[in-house]
């Protein structure tokens, strides 16, 4: 093809048309303008195709990370919620309350289980490689680019700080029930099944005159009971936190399946 124009160029030149060449010549610069710019075309078409095949990926792995989050939430959000109930069936007798439907081993146990925590690690493996790469921008979805980034960053700040505590209350009654208690309770109380935390009732241990004798030793320590207050406060303002978080998975993975859809 080179030789075919060289050819051209030099029949022109030699018989003397000027005129005729300096169109031509025009005309092969035009053509080769235009090939360059075919060229790109497909090659900026090449490179978008590639973009957004990465994003359909990222786009799938991200779906199945933030439906583990979502079922996790709710299995927090059903374990705090337990937590919390057994947190003011123990602060009810702490604080001179009558209770006529619990026995003393069951308002024991209370105490144990006001002391549980689950914190959850969300599934943030895909964000982070987003973020880490640079390739946030590949997620063309705005929507779902802020909420990702709102969800790992402020609304995981929140849970960590209300939900994901560790709080001193834990430490303080485990180390004032006996041991052989404990051990019980841990065998036939709670169940942990994978990274699941199931609390139960259990049958007694002890008898419940024993059983009172530790309630009320637990009741007179003026610090765990305020300890206890602290933590049940801290899952009251905390479950507001998983309840947004779950909004926040439900969102995101509407916009996901719009973004899908836009493949088929």
């Amino acid at each position: 093809m080179i030789k075919f124009f060289r050819k051209i160029r030099y029949n022109l030149m030699e018989k003397g048309k000027t005129g005729r060449y300096f169109k031509y010549a025009i005309g092969e610069i035009v053509l080769v303008v235009i090939g360059i710019l075919i060229a790109l075309q497909i090659n900026n078409w090449n490179e978008n195709r590639k973009e957004r095949l990465k994003e359909k990926a990222y786009l799938e792995r991200l779906k199945a990370d933030i439906t583990i989050d979502s079922r996790m939430l709710s299995l927090n959000d059903g374990f705090y919620k337990d937590v919390f109930d057994y947190g003011n069936l123990a602060l009810l007798f702490a604080e001179g309350e009558k209770i006529d439907t619990q026995s003393n081993w069951d308002v024991l146990v209370s105490f144990f289980h006001a002391s549980q925590i689950w914190p959850i690690i969300t599934t943030s493996s895909t964000f982070e490689e987003l973020k880490s790469s640079g390739e946030l921008s590949l997620i063309r979805n705005i929507k779902l680019r802020n909420t990702l980034s709102f969800y790992h960053g402020g609304g995981l700040e929140r849970y960590n700080q209300t939900m994901g505590i560790n709080p001193p209350y834990r430490k303080m009654v485990r180390g004032l029930i006996p041991s052989k208690v404990q051990n019980y309770m841990w065998d036939n109380c709670h169940i942990t099944n994978g990274d699941i935390q199931i609390l139960q009732k259990c049958t007694p241990f002890i008898e419940e005159a024993k059983a009172l004798e530790l309630l009320k030793g637990l009741s007179e320590n003026s610090r765990l009971i305020e300890e206890l207050r602290f933590y049940m406060s801290s899952i009251k303002v905390g479950m507001a936190t998983v309840t947004e978080q779950q909004r926040l998975c439900e969102n995101m993975l509407t916009e996901i399946e719009k973004a899908l859809n836009t493949y088929d």
